[in-house]
């Protein structure tokens, strides 16, 4: 199956989407790569993040 990676800006739209209460927030999203909760796969500089393990992340599911 193929991973649906998302930008951060694009993680977070789609988050909102599904959810328009949600308190992540882009700051917090990149505080998660930045402390390695989060693992993005760097494209130039551009972070994608696998939306699955975001919502497993967020599911306490790790």
């Amino acid at each position: 199956m193929t991973p649906k990676m998302r930008t951060i800006n694009q993680a977070i739209k789609e988050i909102k989407e599904n959810d328009r209460d949600t308190a992540l927030t882009e700051r917090a999203l990149r505080r998660l790569i930045k402390e390695n909760k989060i693992v993005p796969i760097y494209v130039g500089n551009r972070a994608l993040i696998d939306m699955d393990k975001l919502y497993a992340y967020l599911s306490g599911e790790n």
